[in-house]
């Protein structure tokens, strides 16, 4: 008998597609979907009372784990299963979703902040913020959380100790500014889904540090992440992607649930069935493939680097409000005058309060 368990994910192709091509005989998802956003505005307490399977993003993990809406990936799944996938997954996937030494979802989805381009108008982008100065048709991705998702890719401090790097965020809000002044801010209300789709429409020519998206591998490109520094080893960004978490209702259907799963990640599905209806697997052997990196025109290649070194965002309960204001406060600094030190200032003695209660 075919066990019906309920899921919810996202709403673009990305996010949704590959869940819906993949079926198992013994185990029926029905898969709904909600806006991205969505996921961070309503309540995960009170999806988790509707749905057994939630597609969810590392930032909310200590809200979703302090209001009990999800299970401890160890209390669903046999260690010989967690030891593969987390073998198999690209890192930094796997760690995203560990919190107080344990495990809240397995990585799904993986997506890193990169520099996005049409290719027939810039055949090599700058490896360098610096070199987009005297470029035009650049456009910066400030909607959202994203203005400040851009600063923390850029100067994230990766001790713990700290949110930003004090210097390296001075430097990054000051390129940041002068490469604002010099774009098209009239779209300044795009996601990095819009702002791939305003690239496909050939109204802009590149984005320096925006979410990349495979699925538009088909009329775009795409290079690593840009240095800060001239003498950085590599440009930096920060981790996206998404999650597979399990919530208490499905606790009564468990072994639905590890059957699922288990052939959902498998590699083989990954490979051939995720990857071919522009899912973006957070499986390690998709993005070393060099026929799925062909078949969505050097995505993977030109971008693995960049995630293997991204940023991790904080996750405690409260960090999804403090992110929505570092940002704003980014997107204010980058149309004023203000010093950018006493910011920087401001920004981290905000942060430890909100971080420490």
């Amino acid at each position: 008998m075919t066990v019906q368990l309920r899921g919810l994910t996202w709403d673009h192709p990305r996010g949704y597609r590959p869940l819906e091509a993949f079926s198992h005989p013994d185990v029926e998802v029905v898969w709904e979907r909600q806006p991205l956003a969505g996921f961070e505005s309503t309540p995960l307490v009170e999806l988790a009372e509707q749905y057994d399977l939630l597609v969810i993003d590392h930032p909310g993990l200590g809200a979703a784990i302090e209001a009990g809406a999800v299970l401890p990936v160890d209390d669903v799944f046999s260690p010989e299963d967690l030891a593969l996938w987390e073998s198999s997954a690209v890192q930094p996937t796997w760690e995203s979703y560990q919190l107080n030494g344990r495990g809240w979802a397995l990585p799904l989805d993986a997506a890193t902040q990169a520099c996005v381009y049409r290719p027939g108008c810039m055949p090599t982008p700058p490896s360098s913020w610096s070199d987009f100065l005297g470029l035009t048709g650049v456009v910066l991705c400030v909607a959202g959380p994203h203005a400040g998702l851009m600063l923390l890719g850029m100067a994230g401090d990766r001790t713990g100790e700290h949110l930003l790097h004090p210097r390296r965020a001075v430097e990054a809000l000051e390129l940041l500014r002068a490469v604002w002044k010099r774009s098209d801010q009239s779209v300044a209300g795009l996601d990095p889904i819009g702002i791939h789709e305003l690239l496909v429409a050939g109204e802009a020519v590149c984005c320096p540090l925006v979410y990349s998206y495979a699925y538009y591998g088909h009329t775009l490109a795409w290079s690593a992440a840009p240095r800060l520094r001239p003498d950085d080893a590599l440009g930096n960004g920060t981790l996206g992607g998404t999650g597979l978490a399990i919530t208490p209702r499905s606790y009564s259907k468990v072994l639905a649930v590890t059957k699922y799963v288990r052939g959902l990640l498998d590699v083989r599905t990954q490979l051939e069935v995720v990857s071919a209806v522009g899912g973006q697997s957070a499986t390690a052997a998709v993005w070393e493939s060099s026929a799925v990196d062909t078949a969505w025109n050097g995505h993977y290649s030109a971008t693995l680097g960049t995630l293997r070194a991204s940023y991790i965002r904080p996750r405690f309960d409260g960090w999804i409000g403090f992110q929505d204001e570092l940002a704003e406060r980014v997107r204010e600094l980058l149309g004023n005058d203000d010093d950018p030190g006493r910011a920087v200032d401001r920004i981290e003695d905000d942060f430890r309060k909100v971080r420490h209660g």
